[in-house]
């Protein structure tokens, strides 16, 4: 168990670290980290925030209690700027949730659907589904 369990870490600060280096980069304005249960979000928080801080960007830590009991999840916002936290919190603030639609946050995301270019999230949830 304690294998699967450095797997997750690897995989979830692998991801935290490419998504920031396209941050930093300018490929994406906003990114989000993999969905994380608390204890996942426990187990990285403090390297993630450290990766993501010593490339020179912010990070914003977001509990979903939009979501139902049992599908709530954390994840860590990735960004450039302070504005663009900002503006995901207000659409956040006006009820939508990138949980149930990405549509809203693709301009912050800098994502085009039409592009089809994987992230790894489908991945994530296969190797490591979601379970509170």
């Amino acid at each position: 168990m304690e294998a699967s369990r450095y797997d997750k870490r690897s995989f979830i600060l692998g991801m935290v670290t490419a998504f920031s280096e396209c941050v930093a980069g300018g490929c994406k304005r906003l990114a989000l980290s993999p969905p994380l249960t608390p204890e996942d979000y426990r187990l990285v928080a403090e390297e993630a925030n450290a990766l993501i801080e010593r490339h020179g960007l912010l990070h914003y830590h977001e509990w979903n209690l939009d979501q139902p009991e049992g599908a709530r999840f954390e994840w860590i916002l990735i960004a450039a700027r302070q504005e663009t936290i900002d503006r995901y919190l207000v659409l956040r603030a006006q009820g939508l949730s990138p949980a149930q639609s990405l549509t809203p946050f693709h301009q912050l995301l800098s994502y085009n659907p039409d592009d089809g270019v994987s992230t790894g999230y489908d991945a994530y949830r296969e190797l490591f589904p979601l379970r509170p």
